[in-house]
This record gives structure tokens, C-alpha cells and sequence, in this order.
């Protein structure tokens, strides 16, 4: 109605110079001309009132029938339809709307919109062609009429209603598994087997009763359930509380079983809720168990829980039947291809180079992909010092090299230290249709693994890929010549991702440390090449006197200037040290392609591969990184800091 003021400013105006006629035809005694102005002014504004009242009531019709907007047809199509229409001007106020908002008591005439249903700013902003919003406990569809200034509504309560109501009801199929039972199972001890059984086993079936789900024993530790999506949010809720019950229960009887389930929903197809059942406990089993996960077709899974470390499942039968699977592929093959990953460490490289001469050995002509790819300053320094030996005994080439080199249907890619295409030394040979792909990793596995590996060798309880490189040559029935290159290469990747065997260590890893030592490893040689020199420990220690504490619990460091990654990954294990902190979080411009990055460290009390996993890195349970070139240090902190936040609300 504002366009529409100036008529009573106009209104205003005339009754003043009325007015002053009135005064000027009294002062000169002409009374009939003061009354007949006067009786012109008050039919005058009596009929002006009568219009502004009708403007006021029945708003401008800018189109006054519905026919004369959309057509005869139209509006007989509208109306059957149970479909309202409005017309607003250019402050988004309704200047006009159809019989169907009087028949529903919706009062719109001549007020905002906005005021209605908030989210139509929207429609108005040209942000989207259609909204949902809610106004009074019912449900409205709005469309706004292209180049024009018409919104078409609809009810939807009903629709939306009935769609949620389905949505509770849809089928949600899951498998519920007791990591390591089969271990004590092995024991062949009835009297533990039977206080296992009555205690957690017990414990899982009253639950699945207590929330009315559907069981099934499928063996001594897996079970089939069956339930809605009602009961699922109703878990959820709960925070899957008996992942910790089990866990409570476990430990008082001094043994290391945890809870693994998986839920899978948003189809009809069963072959494809068994094939995403499938795919999450393979994943949920390399993530270390003690958790759940959720997925809906199409969608990502979603993961909660895993606050415990996996044991290891890794027996010396395992790794002689990986070894003998992964021999048997490299001899069928032709040329072998090892991938490493982006952003090359001691781990990545030293394993590379150990399998490069596993395929030597068994008479293939093995490619390491690694030429090119940004790598740490302190490894490009050690094969600067090993670099006549290394030349002489690898093939190291380019991604373009190889793509020239490779035959999908004869030739073997090998993944080491990495089952992630999108930070893969290969990535171009990985899409490549036909190719066989063999993984061996001890990062935690992601939904972003590589598709359709013949053998995905995958054990995050082991400390490095080193570690199980090293397990498999010595159990390969081939002799394996390693010389001290590569055997202090991979006795680097030890050092670097156990902290000098501070964290992350077993029996096994001082036995592959033992075996390196024994391939000809220089372990003095080794401790020499990660020292640091002035200048980097002078920034180490700048970086930490910057840190300050997060949530009672944590400790995050930030600078923007660039570092190594090693230098990120050693200030973050320095600032464990502090009494208090269960995880510490360094960030930092990479000194190689200036992405923001984060190295991630944990006490082994809290799984940092949850928070990087949330931005979209990785890792295992305690130690774990994310990069990233769209946001800035500063910037990625708040993300962090949001993560980390989000993540104590969940276990909260």
C-alpha cells in the first residue's frame, strides 16, 4: 500500500488549500462561495475515504480474476486442485490473493509474507523456484510463477505427514557382532564361554527385546536384527548405549570383546541392503569394531563410537596366506605397478621400495609410481643419500611413465599405505577399467576405499605398513634380497609413525623392528636423519608456545607459515606431553603444494581418525591428518574447533 500514499498526501494537501480558501472567501464576505466549497470539500473526501476504504479491504486486483491471469481452464484446474494463488508487489506484500486462503482463515491481504512463512525471503531473493514452509502446524508448498510476481500454494500436511509416518515405518536390517568372541572361543574353556554368553550375550538380547526388534543367531557372535526406522532414531538417541554396556561388561570379566553393528536402510532391493550390510562390517572391522554404522542408500555411512583401539587379529597362519595370495597375483601378472600416496613419507616409500624387490625377486619387471609426487623434505634428503643404490635396483617413474607402461588385463597395481584413490601416487591407473588393484594399508578403512581390490590387506592395530611388509617378505617362500637402503627406509617408517616406538607399538612391532635391524637397517644412521636442525626446532617450539587449550581437553596450535609435515606431526607429539591433554592438533600451510593442514595425535584415550574423518581426512585411532586448499589456517581451525564440539555433543 505504500506506492499508493502519495494519493493521501494529495488528499491532505487539497483540504488545506480548501481550507484557506474557506478563510479568504469568509474574510471577503462571500458566504456562498465558502459554503459551496465547503460542501464540494466534504463530498470530495467522503468518496476518497470510500476508495481508500476498498483498497484497504479488497486490495489492489492487479489481476482481478484468476482466468485473466492463467486462463479459464486454469483456473477451473486450480480450484480442483485445492491450489491458492497471490499476488505481491515489490516490498513481497500481498496486494491480492485467490477465495482459497478466506476458505482456509488465512489473512494475507495487504501484510508480508515474510511475516507468514519466514523461509519466503527465499522465493523472493531469486534463491530457489519453490519452498516448503510451515505456518500454524501445517505444511505449505509455494512456487513462484516464473517472471512474474504470482506464488502458487498448496497444502501438503497430508503428504508430509503420510511420507515421515512411512519413513518410521521403513525396514531397517542390521548385523550385530562380538569382536574377538571367535578368539575365546578357540580356548575351548566352557566355563568362560558360558560367563561370556550369559553376561553379553545376554546383555545383547535383552536389549534387542527391550526396544522390540527382530533377532536371529547366525553364529557364536554374529546376529541378524530386524527393526523400523522409529526404533533406530530411538537407538540413536540413546546414543547406542550398549556399545558401552557390552564394553563395561567385558572389562570386568578381563576380556577384550566389543560390539560391532551395522544398520542399513533406504531400499526395498534386499540384495542391496546385503551388499551395504556387507561393505560396513568389512569397514567397521578394519576401524577397530566397537562401533556402530548407519547407512541409507545413497547416502554416506555415518559412524559412532569406536573409542577403543582394535586387537589384533593378525596371526602368523593370516599373514602366510596373505603372502602366499599376494605372491600367487604378482606371479600370474605381468609388470607390477606399487602406488603410493601424495605427500610421500618414510612408511610409504620404504614399503614401496620392499615390494619393488618382492617382484624383483619373482622375475617381474616392478614400477614404483613415486616420481614427481611431492614428498617430505627429510625422505627427499635420505634418498638423496641412498639415491646411486636405490637407481641402480628400482625402476621409479612417473604416473605418465607408467600409464604408457600398464596393461589393465595383464599388469598388477599394488596400493601401499593408502586404500584412497583421491590421494593416490595412481590415481589415472586406478580408474582405469579391468585393472587388478591389491591394497596394504594400517590406516583405519574409509567409504572412500578403492573400488573391487582382489586382496585388500588392511590392519589398523599394525603400527605401520612397514611393520607388515616386513611380516609378509619373511613369510613369502621366495628369497627376498633387502638391502640397507630399503631396510633403513622402512625402519624410518617405523620410527616416524610410532614416535620413536612411544605410541602405537606391539610385540610385533619390535619383531619387524628386529627383522629390519637383521635385513642390514643402519638404526644409528636412522636416528641421525630425523634430527632437526636449528631452524626447524626454533619453529617446533614457536608453534607450541602458541598452543592454547580447548574444551579442558585439548590442545590446538596454528601458525601460518609453511612447514614440513613432519614438523606438524612432531608438534603435535610434543604437545601430548602436557599433563592433561588427551590429543593435540597442529596446524599449518604445507610447505609443498601451501594447503592448510592438520596433524592429529592422541594419548591412545580418544580416536582422532573420527574428528579428521568429519573433515574429510583420515587416519587410524591416534594418529590421523587432513588437508585441505580452500580455507585458511585460521579458518580451518574454526572447523576444527566446530568438529570437535559436535563430536562431545554426540558422546554426550
Amino acid at each position: 500500500m505504500k506506492k499508493f500514499q502519495k494519493w493521501r498526501k494529495i488528499l491532505i494537501g487539497t483540504e488545506v488549500f480548501s481550507f484557506l480558501l474557506i478563510v479568504i472567501f469568509l474574510f471577503f464576505s462571500k458566504f456562498w462561495g465558502a459554503l459551496g466549497l465547503f460542501a464540494f470539500q466534504v463530498v470530495y473526501t467522503l468518496l476518497f475515504l470510500s476508495f481508500w476504504q476498498a483498497i484497504k479491504h479488497k486490495g489492489i486486483q492487479m489481476d482481478v480474476e484468476i482466468s485473466r491471469v492463467l486462463g479459464k481452464d486454469a483456473k477451473y484446474a486450480l480450484n480442483f486442485g485445492d491450489v491458492g494463488i497471490i499476488t505481491y508487489n515489490n516490498e513481497y506484500v500481498c496486494t491480492w490473493c485467490s477465495d482459497y486462503f478466506k476458505e482456509h482463515d488465512i489473512d494475507l491481504l495487504n501484510k508480508k509474507l515474510t511475516s507468514w512463512i519466514e523461509n519466503m525471503r527465499s522465493l523472493f531473493e531469486d534463491e530457489a523456484d519453490s519452498i516448503i514452509g510451515v505456518s500454524n502446524n501445517q505444511v505449505y508448498e509455494i512456487e513462484k510463477r516464473p517472471d512474474s510476481q504470482i506464488l502458487y500454494v498448496r497444502n501438503i500436511t497430508e503428504i508430509t505427514n503420510l511420507k515421515k509416518e512411512l519413513s518410521l515405518r521403513e525396514t531397517v536390517v542390521g548385523i550385530l557382532t562380538l569382536d574377538n568372541y571367535s578368539e575365546y572361543q578357540s580356548y575351548e574353556n566352557e566355563e568362560m564361554l558360558n560367563e561370556i554368553n550369559a553376561n553379553l550375550r545376554g546383555a545383547l538380547i535383552s536389549w534387542t527385546k527391550q526396544y522390540g526388534m527382530f533377532l536371529r543367531k547366525l553364529r557364536g557372535d554374529r546376529f541378524l536384527v530386524i527393526l523400523n526406522k522409529t526404533i533406530l532414531d530411538d537407538i540413536r538417541k540413546n546414543n547406542f548405549s550398549i556399545l558401552q554396556t557390552i564394553k563395561d561388561k567385558a572389562d570386568r570379566m578381563d576380556v577384550s570383546i566389543t560390539l560391532s553393528m551395522v544398520f542399513a536402510y533406504g531400499t526395498q532391493n534386499f540384495l542391496e541392503l546385503d551388499t551395504m550390510l556387507n561393505d560396513l562390517l568389512e569397514i567397521v572391522d578394519s576401524r577397530g569394531g566397537d562401533q556402530a554404522a548407519i547407512k541409507k542408500y545413497g547416502s554416506p555411512a555415518e559412524f559412532i563410537g569406536g573409542s577403543s583401539e582394535k586387537t589384533s587379529a593378525r596371526s602368523k597362519v593370516r599373514v602366510r596366506i596373505m603372502a602366499e595370495s599376494i605372491e600367487d597375483l604378482m606371479k600370474d601378472s605381468g609388470k607390477v605397478f606399487v602406488l603410493g600416496h601424495v605427500n610421500t613419507d618414510y612408511d610409504c616409500m620404504g614399503s614401496a621400495l620392499a615390494i619393488s624387490a618382492w617382484a624383483k625377486s619373482l622375475h617381474h619387471e616392478p614400477y614404483i609410481v613415486l616420481k614427481d609426487v611431492p614428498r617430505d623434505h627429510q625422505l627427499q634428503e635420505t634418498m638423496d643419500h641412498y639415491n646411486k643404490a636405490l637407481v641402480e635396483r628400482h625402476n621409479i617413474v612417473t604416473e605418465e611413465e607408467a600409464l604408457r607402461l600398464f596393461n589393465p588385463q595383464k599388469d598388477l597395481l599394488i596400493m601401499t599405505d593408502h586404500g584412497n584413490p583421491s590421494i593416490s601416487s595412481g590415481r589415472e591407473l586406478l580408474a582405469l577399467q579391468g585393472r587388478k588393484v591389491v591394497v596394504i594399508d594400517h590406516h583405519r578403512r574409509s567409504e572412500d576405499f578403492v573400488d573391487s581390490p582382489v586382496i585388500a590387506y588392511v590392519e589398523s592395530s599394525a603400527s605401520s605398513v612397514a611393520e607388515l611388509v616386513s611380516e609378509l617378505l619373511s613369510a613369502s617362500s621366495s628369497t627376498i634380497p633387502i638391502y640397507e637402503a630399503e631396510a633403513t627406509l622402512m625402519y624410518l617408517g617405523l620410527l616416524v609413525d610410532t614416535n620413536r616406538f612411544k605410541s602405537h607399538t606391539s610385540e610385533r612391532t619390535f619383531q619387524a623392528a628386529a627383522t629390519l635391524a637383521s635385513w642390514g637397517a643402519n638404526t644409528a644412521d636412522a636416528e641421525k636423519e630425523l634430527l632437526e636442525d636449528y631452524d626447524s626446532f626454533a619453529q617446533k617450539n614457536e608453534i607450541i608456545s602458541q598452543a592454547k587449550v580447548f574444551m579442558h581437553k585439548f590442545l590446538i596450535a596454528v601458525t601460518d607459515q609453511p612447514v614440513s609435515r613432519t614438523l606438524l606431526a612432531q608438534t603435535s607429539e610434543a604437545l601430548l606431553k602436557i599433563k592433561g591433554c588427551q590429543a593435540a592438533f597442529t596446524i599449518g600451510v604445507n610447505e609443498v603444494n601451501k594447503a592448510s593442514a592438520i596433524s592429529a595425535r592422541s594419548d591412545g584415550s580418544y580416536n582422532v581418525q573420527k574428528i579428521m574423518e568429519k573433515l574429510g581426512g583420515g587416519g587410524h585411532f591416534a594418529a590421523a591428518a587432513y588437508e585441505t586448499e580452500d580455507l585458511n589456517v585460521y579458518q580451518l581451525e574454526d572447523r576444527l574447533k566446530q568438529a570437535l564440539k559436535e563430536e562431545e555433543e554426540k558422546e554426550s
